[in-house]
């Protein structure tokens, strides 16, 4: 019976109510009669609701708010504007809205509602709560007392990056990553520093499976719910060896109890173009120059008549082109109370502005399904899986006779076309260039390659809640990856004379030269079975503890198989197959068919433990163990532990704290160890020669100095004392909300050092040829503070503003190498005329810097050249030198550190607002301190020239700037070698991202979707710098980066987006 009846007979049958009469009866039974048909009737009518989910203190709109009618499985997510819509509800339902960080709402719908507006109110169990994601777990943000930077999935999603990582730069402060403009590429990303000169990957771990940056590639970015940077070793410690330069944990997106399925669909679309050009000569300034240098060397006039050259041909214009960027992504999302879904699938496309999407591209397509299936009240099931299709082509890069290398240095006077009679080719050719440097046009056309992919990665995970607090967790976590790649080298006619022909001017074969056609297929299976608890307790109420104990087993293994052939029919693409190929090896020719196999395996077991503990969320402490075992190293080090331990303290929550404008505020440290294993498994080789298609021929024996000797040998030896580089880490910091948490300020000072870092010690011939076990000998030390700003609060009734800044600066030195300290390690490694090595890795130097002489100047006259320290070859208009050492002779103990690639700070602004359905973010991005070495320029007599040649020394007084000595075809004092000449500041602002967009008001869309944004996009849009290249920032590892040979730039790139949900 409802309430209104009882009331009803109530009123009716008291004793004290007064005796109605027969009339009286009838009416009120009329009345209530019509009452009751009326409340039936509203209450069987179906009501729409449109509404809107806020944050109570700053009007802010919620999106991604989850709004679920109670008891059912009917509910909705609010847009970006806050707003939603449900249909088909009955009066006196319950709405149940949910959100991070915020109380959950429950709101009675009446008759006569037709809107409402939600005020999320901030829990104290919440952001004081907000969780972050490490290792085996989660925690409270105000219970971390390690450092850890967040990058949000929303974020991501707007910068819409072709590689994840890409959206840590500048965001997540501590995180240096350096990216390059090839389709696809993998960018250096450094955690934290330089520990060492190879192998300076963080791990990755996706959904917490443990991969590589590698991995990067396959997912996508649409589906990444959050990225967490673990990166002191009171977080990173729990993945032991794994962790020493730093983690990185994605988590992707999940379905949501009790929500009905919601679509997402974006699209976008762009042309991406060069953002700049080098300047070098046009035809009538080369000629000029090439008669001068000729001249000056004593020969003759090349170009007689200057005035009918006119600009010729820049070839920059000719390799680049518009190309195509698109992404396109689809995801539902939902689930019931027992099982929860995300699926998705994504294709994203990349040209590449050199040579365009025919010779430069990257596609991924993506396949993903996250289930989580509550079996029963305390058993879940979680399974994971993603596959992914790769597929690519590339042009040569950054190295030895790049296309942008040989674009740059091509003879301007060449016309874009063949104008020769009587010869093969589609492009024209030097008369004077005869080797290394080609028409780029013709090398794009005769780059073939392919590479496809495909990979399956996820895990299979059991959860079980044995009772209040004890959660046991098993993980199978694997990565499947089969590669197939395919090139081919056809036969080429360069130009007359050119040493480098396969092919003659008639088209027919150059004797001993052949086409090919390279073949290789690669397989991995990575896997890692992890097994765990977390223990989480209260002891006598205000002592909390949360703990984990567990244990992981992993494997690495596999293989790659090539092959080569000749004599590819058709001299064609098209028919390039080993199959199709007809080369056989003969007595004359033993590299017509070559073929390899090899395969690889590496094994981990590891232990881990690791205690946090709280009282009352104000004093904090946190320790962790974990023991690894490694196949990779000695005998006598297979295994090692590392322990770190950190601790905070919740001033903000003190009883004396006053500070009425601060609203949280906390102190942190930490100190511990981690560790790396870059090294390959130690193990005693044995070289036993033949059978072989190499000059020894189905022979048995192995090399003395080139020389053959029938017999075997031990071609490698092992060092069983080998370990992993050890790192010990410390950190401080501290994290603030102040003036009603509108602003949040994080600043982190850290030290590393490292120990271990292989070499190759020094030692006696007594070994013989074999080589000598790297040893761990080699050391060095970082140190560095971060910082991180944000601000957020709604100005007026409409407009919402949010912004973050990041800084972030290391200073790196090498503090050992071999025993004596003089091993250097040399990279950077570049052609221009001469062999040259830029970057030195040794002891009391920053890891990677550029080693040369430096350029103090230009001898004005035989006067200055004389009275100077002696300097072999040099005349008046030469580079002058310094002599560093005093002994009076410039020479090779003269060189010094000449610059460094790596920043000396980083600083990242981004910047959000909104103002009703209209919202922009921007992103900008600078790097301070940077250096770039030039070393695209060839100084061959006939091969272009950067335009600051025009300013070159012409005579006493006329400049002493060492960039710009004489110009001569003889260069006898080496003006061109590894100098400070070629150095530049790479410093630079790039405006990374700028984005524009339109939600369109709700009424306007509710009857097809729930919200439907459009946008405009810009990316790289400009760049401030002073570096005259294509792009100042240049990826290459340690050892490579900084070096410009001809870079591949970041392309500047302009699109328009659809985001739709329904």
């Amino acid at each position: 019976m409802s309430v209104v009846s009882i009331i009803i007979v109530q009123d009716f049958f008291d004793p004290k109510t007064e005796l109605l009469n027969n009339c009286c009866m009838k009416r009120k039974i009329f009345f209530l009669g019509l009452m009751l048909g009326l409340m039936l009737q509203v209450m069987g009518q179906s009501m729409t609701i449109a509404g809107k989910v806020v944050n109570k203190a700053t009007a802010e709109p919620l999106s991604g708010a989850s709004i679920r009618v109670k008891g059912t499985s009917q509910g909705a997510q609010s847009d970006a504007q806050g707003r939603f819509s449900l249909s088909g509800l009955k009066a006196g339902a319950t709405l149940v809205i949910t959100y991070t960080g915020m109380e959950t709402q429950e709101v009675v719908l009446t008759a006569a509602q037709t809107s409402l507006t939600v005020q999320m109110v901030v829990s104290e169990a919440s952001t004081l709560s907000d969780v972050v994601v490490v290792g085996y777990g989660t925690q409270k943000v105000t219970k971390v007392s390690g450092a850890i930077s967040t990058v949000k999935g929303a974020d991501i999603e707007k910068l819409r990056p072709v590689r994840a990582e890409e959206a840590l730069q500048g965001r997540a402060a501590g995180v240096n990553v350096i990216q390059s403009g090839s389709p696809g590429s993998k960018p250096t990303v450094l955690i934290r520093g330089i520990p060492s000169y190879s192998g300076t990957d963080p791990v990755v771990v996706i959904d917490g499976v443990p991969q590589t940056l590698t991995d990067l590639n396959s997912i996508n970015a649409a589906e990444i719910e959050s990225i967490n940077v673990l990166k002191d070793a009171a977080t990173s410690a729990i993945y032991g060896v794994k962790g020493g330069n730093g983690v990185i944990v994605v988590t992707t997106r999940s379905g949501r109890k009790g929500q009905k399925a919601e679509f997402n669909f974006n699209t976008n679309y762009g042309i991406q173009e060069v953002a700049n050009t080098v300047g070098v000569l046009n035809a009538t300034e080369y000629a000029a120059m090439v008669n001068e240098g000729s001249t000056v060397a004593g020969g003759p006039v090349i170009f007689p008549n200057l005035s009918g050259i006119g600009v010729g041909t820049n070839w920059q214009d000719q390799v680049f082109q518009r190309a195509t960027l698109q992404t396109h992504n689809i995801s539902a999302r939902g689930g019931s109370d027992q099982v929860t879904y995300f699926v998705s699938g994504g294709l994203l496309q990349q040209g590449g502005i050199v040579g365009g999407d025919d010779k430069s591209l990257f596609k991924r397509g993506n396949l993903t399904a996250n289930f989580n299936i509550d079996l029963n009240a305390r058993l879940r099931f979680i399974l994971n899986t993603s596959a992914v299709m790769l597929n690519g082509r590339g042009v040569q890069e950054n190295s030895f006779n790049s296309i942008l290398g040989s674009a740059l240095n091509y003879d301007p006077t060449v016309s874009v076309l063949n104008n020769v009679p009587n010869t093969v080719g589609q492009y024209g050719f030097s008369t004077r260039i005869f080797s290394e440097i080609f028409n780029p046009l013709t090398k794009l056309e005769n780059t073939f390659n392919k590479n496809i992919g495909t990979k399956v990665y996820g895990k299979a995970e059991l959860q079980y809640k044995l009772y209040k607090g004890l959660l046991l967790t098993s993980r199978f976590g694997y990565t499947k990856y089969d590669g197939n790649a395919r090139s081919f080298t056809p036969l080429v006619f360069w130009g007359v004379n050119n040493v480098d022909n396969s092919m003659n001017p008639d088209g027919s074969t150059v004797t001993g030269r052949f086409n090919s056609v390279a073949h290789e297929k690669t397989s991995n299976f990575n896997y890692t079975w992890e097994s765990y608890a977390n223990y989480d307790f209260d002891w006598k109420e205000d002592h909390h503890f949360e703990t984990v104990l567990g244990f992981s087993l992993a494997k690495v293994s596999g293989n790659a198989a090539g092959a080569t052939r000749q004599d590819v029919p058709f001299n064609s693409w098209e028919f390039a197959d080993f199959t199709a190929a007809t080369g056989v090896n003969n007595s004359t020719n033993s590299n017509a068919i070559n073929g390899y196999y090899y395969q690889y395996f590496r094994r981990n077991l590891s232990k881990f433990l690791r205690a946090n503990y709280d009282y009352q969320e104000k004093y904090l402490a946190s320790l962790t163990v974990r023991r690894d075992g490694s196949y990779a190293f000695g005998t006598d080090n297979k295994n090692a532990n590392f322990l770190s331990g950190s601790a905070g303290w919740l001033i903000s929550k003190e009883r004396f704290f006053k500070a009425d404008w601060i609203d949280q505020l906390k102190l942190r440290g930490s100190y511990g160890t981690v560790g790396n294993e870059n090294v390959n498994p130690q193990y005693v080789g044995i070289v036993t020669g033949g059978p072989s298609y190499g000059p020894t021929a189905n022979s048995n024996g192995y090399n003395f100095g080139d020389v053959f000797y029938p017999g075997a040998t031990v071609g490698s030896a092992a060092n069983n004392a080998l370990r992993w580089e050890k790192q010990i880490q410390a950190n401080v910091g501290f994290d603030a909300l102040l003036f009603k948490r509108k602003v949040s300020l994080t600043a982190d000072w850290f030290t590393r050092e490292v120990d271990g870092l292989l070499f190759t010690p020094s030692a006696s011939l007594y070994l013989g040829t074999v080589p000598i076990p790297t040893a761990n000998i080699g050391a060095t030390k970082t140190s560095g503070y971060e910082i991180t700003l944000g601000y957020n609060d709604k100005i007026g009734k409409n407009l919402m503003i949010s912004t973050t800044a990041t800084f972030t600066t290391a200073t790196n030195e090498v503090t050992a190498t071999n025993t004596d300290g003089t091993a250097k390690i040399f990279g950077g490694y570049y052609f221009n005329g001469q062999n040259q090595s830029v970057t030195v890795f040794e002891k009391g130097q920053t890891p990677g810097y550029f080693f040369g002489h430096q350029a103090i100047g230009i001898f004005q006259n035989a006067a200055e050249i004389a009275n100077a320290p002696a300097q072999t070859g040099a005349v008046p208009g030469d580079i002058r030198f310094a002599d560093l050492d005093g002994n009076g002779v410039i020479d090779a103990k003269d060189k010094t550190k000449i610059g460094d690639p790596f920043p000396d700070f980083t600083i990242g602004w981004n910047l959000n607002m909104a103002y009703k359905g209209i919202d922009l973010t921007a992103f900008t991005y600078a790097s301070v301190g940077n250096d770039v070495y030039s070393a695209w320029e060839r100084n061959g007599n006939y091969t272009n020239k950067y335009r600051g040649v025009l300013a070159r020394w012409t005579g006493e007084g006329s400049t002493n700037d060492p960039r710009n000595p004489r110009y001569s075809f003889t260069d006898a004092n080496s003006n061109i070698r590894v100098s400070s000449r070629y150095v530049e500041d790479g410093s630079f602002v790039k405006m990374k991202n700028i984005q524009l967009g339109y939600t369109l008001p709700a009424k306007m869309v509710s009857k097809a979707f729930s919200s439907l944004r459009v946008y405009a996009q810009a990316r790289n849009l400009f760049t401030l710098t002073k570096y005259s290249g294509f792009d100042p920032e240049i990826a290459g590892g340690i050892l490579d980066t900084g070096v410009d040979r001809g870079a591949y730039p970041q392309a500047r790139t302009f699109s328009v987006g659809l985001d739709i949900k329904f």
